[in-house]
């Protein structure tokens, strides 16, 4: 995973206190871009070299061409979608961007971070027994990832801390005015 700053400039998993931290997946970034550059290729020259006739004797028009190259930008367009994914943490939320939606989650509903052995990507595991996949924090990244969770549990902690302070009102203790 690499931190990345909110305007592009690189920062490092020691993030100051009160900092957003944000986390994408790197490897599986550069994979799609690549799958869509190929299909992107293949369905471009597909388009350009297209003529004569079907198989069942229909002929191809210009208008074949296009929609073959259009398929094409559909389908690269498609590949790209892992560059959506994000997980951008401070010491009170942590908001998560997978593949087909955005979570807001304030840390004392997390119960824990988890990166299992045989899990595939990263996930919190809520308070109510959900969990939260981050798709973001995979373990095709390696080290990086395994970075990226000791800094989720470090803010994890924190954040559980900020949200265990004192209550300065305790349910059942008399206020000094009352008594």
């Amino acid at each position: 995973m690499r931190d990345i700053a909110p305007h592009g400039h690189q920062r490092r998993a020691e993030a100051p206190p009160g900092e957003v931290v944000v986390l994408r997946p790197r490897r599986l970034r550069w994979i799609s871009l690549a799958a869509a550059a190929v299909i992107l290729g293949i369905n471009a020259f597909a388009g350009v070299t297209l003529s004569g006739t079907t198989s069942n004797g229909g002929t191809l028009f210009p208008a074949d061409r296009w929609a073959v190259a259009g398929i094409g930008v559909f389908f690269a367009a498609l590949a790209l979608v892992p560059w959506r994914l994000r997980v951008e943490v401070d010491t009170e939320y942590v908001r998560v961007r997978n593949l087909l939606g955005d979570h807001t989650v304030a840390w004392t509903l997390v119960d824990r971070v988890r990166f299992d052995r045989t899990a595939l990507w990263a996930s919190l595991e809520l308070t109510n027994g959900e969990p939260l996949p981050l798709f973001a924090v995979q373990v095709i990244d390696g080290d990086e990832a395994v970075t990226a969770v000791r800094r989720l549990r470090q803010l994890h902690a924190a954040g559980r801390a900020q949200g265990a302070e004192p209550d300065p009102d305790p349910v059942g203790e008399t206020p000094p005015a009352l008594k």
